[in-house]
C-alpha cells in the first residue's frame, strides 16, 4: 500500500484503441483514484499527528505508557470530531462511483452495440 494514504494502487489495462466515451472513463477513474488518495493522505497525516500529540501529552503529564483504554478514547474523540468530514466523504465516494458506473454501462453498451454492428 501507499505509504502516506494506505491505499493499494490499482494496476489497470486499457486497448490502444478507445472510444471518446472509454477515454472518458479511464479518466473519471484516474480523477476519482487521485481524489481518494489525496483525501485519505490528509485524513491519515492528521490522524497519526493527533495521536502523536496525544501520546505526547500523556507521557508530559507522567504517564510513561498510554493504556489501550486511553488510546480508545483518542479514537473514538477523534472520530467524533471528524463525523462530518466522514459523512461527506462517503457521499462524494458513492455520487464519484455512481459516475464511474454510469459511464462503464455506457462503455459496454457502446462494445455491444459495435459488436452487433460488426455481426450483422
Amino acid at each position: 500500500p501507499d505509504a502516506q494514504s494506505n491505499l493499494r494502487p490499482y494496476v489497470r489495462h486499457y486497448g490502444d484503441e478507445e472510444t471518446r466515451l472509454a477515454r472518458s472513463l479511464r479518466l473519471k477513474r484516474i480523477e476519482v483514484e487521485a481524489w481518494n488518495t489525496g483525501f485519505w493522505t490528509k485524513h491519515n497525516k492528521r490522524f497519526y499527528e493527533e495521536k502523536e500529540d496525544f501520546i505526547r501529552l500523556h507521557k508530559e503529564s507522567g504517564t510513561s505508557e498510554v493504556s489501550a483504554d486511553q488510546m480508545s478514547h483518542f479514537y473514538k474523540a477523534f472520530l467524533d470530531k471528524n463525523w462530518r468530514i466522514h459523512i461527506m466523504y462517503n457521499i462524494s465516494w458513492y455520487l464519484k462511483n455512481f459516475d464511474i458506473l454510469t459511464l462503464a454501462a455506457a462503455v459496454q453498451l457502446q462494445r455491444l452495440l459495435a459488436l452487433a454492428k460488426r455481426r450483422s
